[in-house]
């Protein structure tokens, strides 16, 4: 397939889509990668550090909970 036939594709699966999360989700993701500014080295150390701060906090899932939450992805 073309990439033209793959955007068309794309717009027609999204055209289908009803879940609001999944949109913004959507957007966020359009958004990070049509962002002009790229992420400083800074940046990073700091979005690990939050997130290794989130953790010790008990905010995480364990792998069977993961797999549980995944299985229900785009089944809206």
């Amino acid at each position: 397939m073309d990439i033209k036939a793959e955007i068309n594709w794309i717009h027609q699966e999204i055209d289908k889509v009803k879940d609001p999360s999944f949109i913004e989700k959507m957007k966020h993701l359009l958004q990070s990668i049509n962002s002009t500014s790229e992420t400083t080295i800074a940046e990073y150390n700091i979005d690990i550090e939050n997130a290794l701060e989130s953790i010790k906090k008990g905010n995480f899932h364990t792998e069977e909970e993961a797999k549980s939450i995944s299985k229900k992805w785009g089944r809206k």
